[in-house]
């Protein structure tokens, strides 16, 4: 089998299907963005910003503006430090089409994410026709891949018992609803580089076992180039891919009794064409503290493994059936389905191993889920096709309410942010005006003071170097996160401050809404500080 083959499989209804499932998908994971910046009040400016990764967002944004202003090497402007500007491929391809088409930031990010949706499809039908022979299967697996999701739902009470989603050291919401990275709806409807990376994720295990059955070099270096691209921007995928690969390897040659040397040599082609981009970053931990002190606070622990199985729900109680009727051989077990099987094992593990980047290795894990499930479903259909025709309307009212509910949830929970003018999903036109007045009046370097939240939309739209606004990007996060309360809540005498301005080498103090809600009473020292903007809801200081 080749590509081309698998291709061939494929008929025009089939593809009429994918079409039409892309328009869904599209107009689905829309909805939110295109209500949240209809319902824009004239005070407000619309910043596109999720319910999910509430932190990230202007970090995405500014690297997406830096690549619009034609940076092809981005800086971390939450690290108000020397650094080296550092490649970052997505954003700047990003970047460079809100430039292109001169869009704001929100709206290329959700052009491109729009571009990525119907690619996806695409290559994940490939994959799926692939596996399933009979095209029915193929078209209830595509719609399993784009819509289910787990039963995090159950558990909903806990983001109103715990709003910060953390307790006892752990987090206590389920991953379904708010780890993108969990199922394929969330990735799509939430940005880019989550669909380009699944998208190489799968292209890369589908050329594997395409090599495997014809022996073909040319898959081991489309693996590699697809390899290469999705280390270039996501490297929390690296130590995943390189596992999978090796540890079917190994299952391979003990499943046969003796080493396959030409997968030996795909897997040495892969790691030698995407390697670049693993000695890329290898280089800037070795080389680069900024990087080796992201990483370091880059902290995303997996939850309590009950919350895990609920947020895979139904797909994983159906896997693990699989897993069992392959164990006692009800259902014919290849080499596809052993890939599958150590493709689940290896990211199921990865969720609780020791590194700090945990959940962070969830994305793609939804593929071989959905994928082993159907092979139940159709082992069932098959067994006890009679009940299933007498049962159809409760057999799919229970598959709505055990594989879609947290799909229900994403869609709903952005629509309440934004009616609801929710954290940072808008910003006044003041801000904006005050923001874009740095961008364009101030030296490139300049660093600004003002609170935490402020501070995320600070490199975002004024593309300037923010003291303190990200928890991962910004160095020793947990020692400045406090400074802003203590110097807008005049703790501590005008000396005192004004030492404290040039020790961290502070260029402007920024005084709006957000900064207000600290102490609406804090006026400025003039023998330091000088007014040089001013409207009506935002004061921005020059330190002397």
């Amino acid at each position: 089998m080749t590509f081309r083959k698998i291709f061939s499989t494929i008929t025009k209804k089939e593809w009429q299907f994918v079409w039409l499932m892309t328009l869904a998908l599209i107009i689905l994971t829309s909805l939110s963005v295109i209500y949240g910046y209809l319902r824009s009040q004239p005070n407000q400016v619309f910043t596109g910003m999720h319910f999910v990764s509430a932190d990230d967002w202007f970090v995405y944004y500014s690297l997406i503006n830096q690549a619009k202003t034609g940076h092809l090497f981005s800086l971390d402007l939450y690290a108000s430090v020397v650094q080296a500007p550092i490649l970052r491929p997505l954003w700047s391809l990003v970047g460079s089409l809100a430039w292109l088409f001169n869009l704001p930031d929100w709206a290329a990010m959700n052009l491109a994410r729009i571009f990525l949706i119907p690619v996806f499809l695409f290559i994940a039908y490939l994959f799926i026709a692939y596996l399933f022979k009979e095209k029915f299967w193929r078209k209830i697996a595509l719609f399993f891949l784009s819509f289910s999701s787990g039963l995090g739902i159950l558990f909903i009470y806990r983001l109103i018992k715990n709003p910060l989603n953390a307790s006892r050291g752990q987090s206590q919401w389920p991953m379904d609803l708010w780890v993108p990275d969990i199922n394929t709806f969330f990735s799509l409807f939430t940005s880019p580089h989550f669909i380009a990376g699944t998208i190489l994720i799968l292209l890369i295990f589908l050329a594997t076992l395409v090599f495997i059955e014809n022996q073909k070099y040319f898959y081991s270096i489309l693996a590699g180039l697809a390899g290469l691209i999705l280390f270039s921007f996501h490297p929390f995928q690296v130590i995943k891919v390189y596992g999978v690969l090796l540890c079917f390897s190994l299952a391979i040659f003990l499943k046969n009794k003796k080493i396959n040397w030409r997968l030996v040599i795909h897997n040495f082609i892969f790691f030698l064409i995407s390697s670049p981009a693993v000695l890329y970053y290898l280089w800037l931990m070795k080389y680069d503290w900024l990087t080796v002190q992201r990483s370091l606070q880059n902290f995303c622990p997996t939850t309590p493994i009950y919350l895990t199985i609920f947020s895979f729900g139904g797909l994983l109680f159906f896997s693990i059936f699989t897993v069992y009727l392959f164990w006692q051989k009800k259902i014919k077990f290849n080499t596809n389905q052993l890939f599958l099987v150590v493709w689940l094992l290896v990211q199921f593990g990865l969720l609780y191993a020791p590194i700090n980047y945990q959940r962070r290795t969830a994305l793609g894990v939804h593929f071989p889920l959905v994928v082993l499930s159907v092979t139940a479903l159709v082992y069932l259909y098959h067994r006890y096709k009679k009940w299933f025709s007498r049962h159809l309307v409760a057999v799919v009212a229970a598959g709505i309410l055990i594989f879609l509910p947290s799909t229900f949830f994403a869609i709903s929970a952005d629509l309440m942010v934004f009616s609801q003018s929710r954290e940072l999903s808008y910003i006044t036109v003041d801000e904006s005006n005050a923001l874009l007045w740095l961008k364009f009046s101030t030296k490139p370097d300049s660093v600004i003071l003002s609170s935490e939240k402020t501070g995320k939309l600070i490199p975002a739209y004024a593309l300037r170097f923010s003291y303190v606004g990200h928890p991962v990007e910004t160095p020793f996060y947990n020692q400045k996160k406090s400074d802003p309360v203590w110097y807008f809540s005049n703790q501590k005498s005008a000396s005192q401050q004004r030492q404290f301005l040039q020790e961290q080498k502070i260029d402007y103090v920024f005084y709006g809404p957000q900064e207000k809600l600290i102490n609406p009473d804090w006026s400025a020292d003039q023998k330091y500080l000088k007014l040089i903007y001013h409207n009506q809801s935002v004061d921005v200081y020059q330190v002397l």
